[in-house]
């Protein structure tokens, strides 16, 4: 037996080379130095992850990373919680909050510990992360003008993947179709819901996968027109048609599959459903390459499903970036959107989940998707499940 060195600098290893992580920390560095930002509150688990290596499902406590333009960057912690950074993270500066500690005071002790000459404070606001208490008392220590919207600055450092992401997320993507194609050949009347997605969950963690930033989705009939329910009790039934939505993931990054069956033979409706969004999903597909902008492609999605006649029920965004996730979601809508609106051109190295899908209250919902990577002359489709209406 191997004999763990915990005084070790990685006693576990990272996710990726240090010069990966160092290669990030330059790139936000500089989008810092030009927004004129001398300190950046860095608070979502997928972008501490992202610049450090540091994970936990403990994120529902207190944490932040503070980085600054110069000096020495610190996380502020629970004390428990510390031990991934000490673990887990390249960076392992930092102070610990135990209960009862004040998370405030913690904090602007940890503004002052970063050494940094402090004019202007960037946060992530359109996280969800940041307590409004933290961000007044930053205010009141350094004026209510020093503070401004960064989040922009992380956004774009992770909108184009490198070489070593893309290959997380294909293998993440790969995993999601073993566990898409397991659950499918799984289906049988008389089974539940929570039968097939242990199914499902079993086939990604056996090929390697960790624990999904979402689902598995298997949900049966009726019940699958209610936007992201869950897999409970609910029987497998004829004439049921089975919602699978399935994300894969591989060091912390994602790729999901959407696919759908039919118990017994499928109604017209159904089958004629399916044959839409297969056609919306593939128009996107062929609509993506580099300088498309990502508004043309949900258009040409939007549209088929328009053609066909289930647009009013397609109340989605048509696609959205994939990458780095923790629960309880895979996607990185705030790092780029397939939405009517975003005119922002397509570059290689993105990756996407594109997702026709009509809900029909009543009867349930109908949608394929695919994880995709712009390339320098096109689109590679990472998914890979068969794109049918699967009959059991």
């Amino acid at each position: 037996m191997t004999t763990l060195d915990w005084n070790d600098a990685q006693p576990f290893g990272l996710p990726f080379a240090l010069e990966e992580y160092q290669a990030r920390m330059t790139r936000v560095k500089a989008a810092m130095a030009q927004a004129g930002i001398d300190l950046l509150m860095v608070t979502s688990p997928e972008n501490i992850y992202w610049l450090t290596g540091y994970r936990t499902t403990g994120y529902y406590v207190y944490q932040i990373f503070l980085l600054p333009l110069e000096g020495t960057p610190q996380f502020v912690t629970s004390k428990l919680e510390h031990e991934c950074v000490r673990a887990l993270s390249w960076i392992k500066t930092g102070l610990t909050i135990f209960m009862g500690d004040d998370e405030v005071a913690k904090t602007l002790e940890g503004c002052d510990a970063t050494g940094a000459r402090i004019t202007r404070i960037g946060y992530e606001e359109r996280g969800f992360w940041l307590p409004p208490r933290i961000l007044d008392a930053v205010r009141a220590r350094w004026g209510e003008k020093a503070t401004t919207g960064a989040g922009h600055i992380l956004e774009g450092a992770r909108r184009i993947k490198s070489p070593a992401e893309i290959a997380c997320i294909r293998e993440a993507a790969r995993i999601a179709s073993v566990g898409i194609r397991a659950g499918l050949d799984a289906l049988a009347p008389g089974k539940t819901e929570n039968q097939i997605a242990g199914t499902v969950y079993d086939a990604m963690m056996n090929e390697g996968g960790e624990h999904p930033a979402g689902g598995p989705y298997v949900v049966t009939g009726p019940r699958s027109a209610v936007t992201h329910m869950l897999p409970e009790r609910a029987v497998i039934e004829p004439g049921h048609t089975v919602f699978f939505e399935v994300g894969g993931c591989y060091k912390r990054y994602s790729g999901s599959h959407m696919r759908m069956a039919s118990i017994g033979a499928p109604s017209n409706a159904a089958a004629d459903r399916a044959a839409v969004s297969i056609a919306a999903l593939e128009a996107m597909i062929d609509t993506i390459r580099p300088g498309a902008t990502s508004q043309e492609v949900d258009r040409a999605g939007r549209t088929e499903m328009d053609r066909g006649g289930i647009g009013e029920q397609f109340r989605h965004r048509a696609g959205y970036s994939m990458g780095v996730a923790f629960a309880p979601g895979w996607g990185e809508g705030l790092v780029n959107d397939i939405a009517e609106g975003n005119e922002r051109s397509l570059e290689p190295g993105m990756t996407f989940h594109l997702v026709p899908m009509a809900g029909f209250r009543g009867e349930g919902n109908m949608g394929f998707s695919e994880t995709v990577l712009v390339t320098e002359s096109g689109c590679e489709v990472l998914t890979d499940a068969p794109r049918e209406l699967r009959i059991v």
